[in-house]
This record gives C-alpha cells, sequence and structure tokens, in this order.
C-alpha cells in the first residue's frame, strides 16, 4: 500500500471511532505509518524507540538517527483528547534538544520545531487532520517531516527549520502591513490617491475629491490602530467611537461624546427605541434639574452615568439599529 492508501483507510477508520484508546491509536496509527509507509525499519528497537526515558518520565516515540540518538519525539493521545498536550510535549523536547515535536490524537497531528522562540503555538510549523483535505497534500507533509530517508539524511530538519524561519517572516510581515499602509496614508501617497479616484469615478460615475479620499483613508487608519489596541495620535481619554462612515467621535468629556454619537444616529431614532438610564427616560423633552443631561436641540440627552455604563447603552443602541459602531475607552 501506498502512503496516501494507508492515509485512506486510517481516514475511514477514524470516521468509523474504531480507534477506542491511545493504544489503538500508538499502534494502529502511528507505528503503521511509520513502518509501514514512511519508511521507518520494523525491527531496530534502537531507531523506533517506544516510551522513550526522559527525566524520570516517557515519551511515546522517539525515532533516532543514528540509533540511540533521537531526532523526533511523538507524544499520542487517545482520539479528541488533543488538548493540552504541548507542554508534556516541550519538556521532553527542551531536555534532549530535539528540533521535530509531534503532537498527536491519531487524527489531528501538530509538527513544532521546539528549539525556536516564543509560546507553543509559536512554534507550531504546521497541522493536519486526517479526515479533512487532500490525502495527497497529507502524504506531502508526513513525507517531508517524518519519512525516515528525510530525517537520515537531515532534510526533514533542515525543512521544518526553514519552514520555521518562513512562519517567522510571514507573520512579521502581517505585523508591519498596517504600519505601512499608515505610511502610505500619511505621506498622500499619488499613485493610492490616484488609483481610489478613479476606481470611484468608475464605481460611482463622479469623481470625489482629493479630501473626500484622503478623509476616507485616514479613517481607515483610524479603524486599524484601534483594532490594534492603539488610538491614534491626540486621541482624548473616555470614549472613543468610530462611527459607520467611519468618522471619529472623540471628545475630552465622554459626555460629548456620547450625546454627539447619538445626534450622528439620529435622535429621533434612538429616541425610538425607548432605552432608559435607570428609571428615566435617556431621552426626554423635560429638564430635570438634578441629573446631568445634554441639551440637543428640544431634547434632553440623560448623561448621568459612568463611562463603561455609556459604552453598554451605545452598543445596545447600535444594535438595536444595526449600527455597526466600534466603541472602545480609552485611558
Amino acid at each position: 500500500m501506498t502512503l496516501k492508501e494507508h492515509i485512506d483507510d486510517i481516514r475511514k477508520g477514524l470516521k468509523d471511532k474504531i480507534f477506542i484508546n491511545e493504544a489503538a491509536v500508538c499502534d494502529y496509527i502511528v507505528r503503521r505509518l511509520l513502518v509501514d509507509a514512511l519508511g521507518w525499519p520494523r525491527h531496530a528497537p534502537n531507531v523506533v524507540i517506544r516510551e522513550y526515558g526522559v527525566e524520570g518520565t516517557r515519551v511515546d516515540f522517539a525515532l533516532c538517527h543514528p540509533p540511540l540518538e533521537p531526532r523526533v519525539f511523538i507524544e499520542v493521545k487517545k482520539v479528541g483528547n488533543i488538548e493540552g498536550g504541548e507542554k508534556q510535549l516541550f519538556q521532553y523536547a527542551f531536555h534532549e534538544g530535539i528540533p521535530i515535536a509531534i503532537l498527536t490524537d491519531g487524527q489531528e497531528w501538530h509538527f513544532f520545531h521546539p528549539i525556536g522562540e516564543g509560546a507553543y503555538k509559536e512554534r507550531r510549523v504546521c497541522e493536519l487532520d486526517l479526515t479533512k483535505g487532500d490525502s495527497e497534500e497529507i502524504d506531502k507533509l508526513l513525507n517531508r517531516y517524518l519519512n525516515y530517508e528525510a530525517i537520515r539524511t537531515n532534510k526533514a530538519v533542515k525543512a521544518i527549520k526553514d519552514d520555521y524561519q518562513d512562519l517567522l517572516r510571514q507573520k512579521e510581515i502581517e505585523k508591519r502591513l498596517p504600519e505601512v499602509w499608515n505610511e502610505l496614508v500619511q505621506e498622500k501617497n499619488d499613485y493610492l490617491l490616484l488609483a481610489m479616484m478613479e476606481k470611484t469615478k468608475h464605481k460611482v460615475g463622479y469623481e470625489p475629491t482629493e479630501k473626500q479620499v484622503l478623509g476616507f483613508l485616514k479613517s481607515l487608519k483610524s479603524k486599524t490602530e484601534l483594532e490594534n489596541g492603539r488610538h491614534p495620535p491626540n486621541q482624548k481619554s473616555g470614549l472613543f467611537v468610530i462611527m459607520p462612515n467611519e468618522e471619529i467621535v472623540n471628545h475630552s468629556v465622554s459626555a460629548t461624546t456620547f450625546a454627539e454619537v447619538i445626534e450622528k444616529l439620529g435622535i429621533e431614532r434612538v429616541r425610538s427605541l425607548k432605552h432608559k438610564v435607570g428609571r428615566l427616560p435617556l431621552i426626554s423633552t423635560s429638564k430635570d434639574p438634578v441629573l446631568g443631561q445634554r441639551k440637543s436641540g428640544r431634547y434632553y440627552i440623560m448623561t448621568n452615568t459612568s463611562t463603561k455604563k455609556k459604552k453598554a447603552l451605545l452598543e445596545k443602541i447600535a444594535t438595536d439599529l444595526g449600527e455597526p459602531l466600534r466603541i472602545e475607552i480609552v485611558d
């Protein structure tokens, strides 16, 4: 049988739930793949070592080259019980300086480069599920990291190091893309402006002004910063709100921000929701001589609440009106 045929057969067994415990996963999935499909010697107990001892405990499989020198650790769990196994696996791998560590429950396979940097999940190079996806792609990944010849020639170790480094590069790119975008916006990049203006004219039939496009691009910058836990320069403490049209509302007094957002949503629309602050209406036509209110035309908006409650109330209003407000509290 080819590796792909083994995968297809195991996939069927997983769907039929025939692997009832950890021992079944070890014997009829992991060892089967290693010995019958990935080229590991069947009768070499110093190459494929079961229950390899590490600091008074044991890892399920140690794959060695040369003999008795582990290059891969595999920790096996019962099907559906893979969560939380990384800590145990990494303790084994750190002690031995293992370049490839694998956590599997037979169905899911997580491949790690333990000697990399960061938290467990940051050293996870890839993962696969034998019941999902293309079996040929699974075949390719298992051969890349677990084929005996690939381990023996050091190709597998080089592959996981390269893939780990590529993963770091991709994460750095993703992290820096918002910064690059913000710089383009701040620099008023001519190509960006021209592309936006031409595309808008094509879509709408009218050419926007440069001021309109720049305003929109800057609002995207603010949105990106807010979603990344940062706020644009010169922001005021208290409520920070991005309206559905990307306009920012942010005053030094939260009550002012609160009232202005309500006005921009439409005070009549908000009043029709009949929200209350305590027992009193949020929006009324009469002024209370004691409680804090903000006058807005012929209405009075109740603002006598904490900033946290103002945020919660605006979120409820936004939900009720179907308006996508983004609301934060800035310290």
